[in-house]
């Protein structure tokens, strides 16, 4: 799970904020290097890496892997706000 908030880590932790080159979710990393927000992410990447290399796509299964990508997209959009209306929910109660 990609963590979507700063207050995840250590108050002094160097912290990272990141793009997933995947889904395209902002998410906060302990590595520079870090390129996915998780290792769904990451591993579908790894996939389609691997299936552009063996043999070249044809246009439905260029469609294919762009439905994928945005589905992996919404997905941790979905998961963020999911997220944020809890925090929201939360600030509300306390009132």
């Amino acid at each position: 799970m990609p963590k979507l908030d700063r207050s995840d880590f250590k108050y002094n932790a160097k912290v990272f904020e990141k793009t997933c080159l995947w889904c395209g979710t902002i998410y906060f990393a302990s590595r520079s290097t870090a390129k996915y927000c998780s290792a769904t992410c990451r591993g579908y990447a790894n996939q389609a890496k691997a299936t552009e290399e063996a043999v070249p796509y044809d246009e439905t299964e260029k469609m294919i892997s762009a439905l994928l990508s945005e589905n992996a997209y919404l997905k941790g959009q979905l998961q963020r706000y999911v997220l944020e209306n809890e925090e929201l929910k939360g600030k509300l109660l306390v009132r």
